[in-house]
């Protein structure tokens, strides 16, 4: 789309449709992990997050490549809106941010799975869930901040 064929209002409407639906997976996976964290399946946990890190750095890298998204209407549509924004050389940029903090996050927790010893009984673990909440929470200032800004931004071409 050019310039201006944005409809702001429709975009963070959009967004805010997006955010609820995040918020609503998260919650699920959350009371998902809760469970298998007490049930005793930490391997099965770590196995699980390592997978879906893969699954996000493959879709990242095929948007990079390819210029194109996978996903519903509206998150092709919210891409395409982030990526004309951005503009083409801030969204590569981000999306080379992305991938390598993906790598990283996946590299460090496949290396996890060889140090530690997934048999032993596991030590006291009463605020694991402290990390998840916290990105949980700044996931979601970021993304109201975003669609707060909105209005802010000037256009990129």
């Amino acid at each position: 789309m050019e310039e201006g064929q944005w409809d702001i209002k429709e975009i963070k409407q959009l967004k805010k449709k997006q955010l609820v639906r995040s918020n609503l997976f998260m919650l699920l996976v959350f009371i998902l992990l809760v469970y298998l964290f007490q049930s005793g399946h930490f391997l099965f946990i770590v196995w699980v997050l390592l997978a879906f890190l893969f699954i996000v750095l493959v879709h990242s890298i095929y948007a990079l490549k390819t210029g194109n998204f996978i996903g519903t209407k509206t998150s092709k549509y919210l891409n395409e809106f982030d990526r004309h924004r951005s503009g083409e050389k801030g969204w590569k940029r981000t999306k080379i941010h992305e991938i390598v903090f993906l790598t990283v996050l996946g590299v460090g927790m496949a290396v996890l799975l060889y140090l530690i010893d997934f048999s032993s009984p596991p030590p006291n673990v009463s605020h694991a869930h402290l990390p998840f909440i916290g990105a949980w929470i700044g996931y979601n200032l970021g993304e109201i901040a975003k669609m707060r800004n909105l209005k802010e931004q000037p256009e990129h071409g």
